[in-house]
């Protein structure tokens, strides 16, 4: 596969859609549920935060507060 090729890829995974979260958001989430290590490591092999988030199960998150 040529370099042109995985950077376009690439490209548009990172900025195709915007995420929810950001990165320290996401991984803050994760704290909460004991899966710091595991989102971190989700982001590190390039996951967006949501799919980092979605990945563990825990994307949409509800802090349990609902607004009125």
């Amino acid at each position: 596969m040529k370099i042109t090729t995985l950077f376009w890829r690439w490209w548009y995974h990172h900025h195709s859609s915007p995420s929810r979260y950001t990165r320290v958001e996401a991984l803050a989430i994760a704290k909460e549920h004991g899966l710091e290590w595991e989102v971190l490591k989700a982001l590190d092999h390039g996951c967006t935060p949501d799919e980092a988030l979605q990945e563990w199960d825990i994307y949409p998150y509800d802090s349990g507060t609902k607004s009125k």
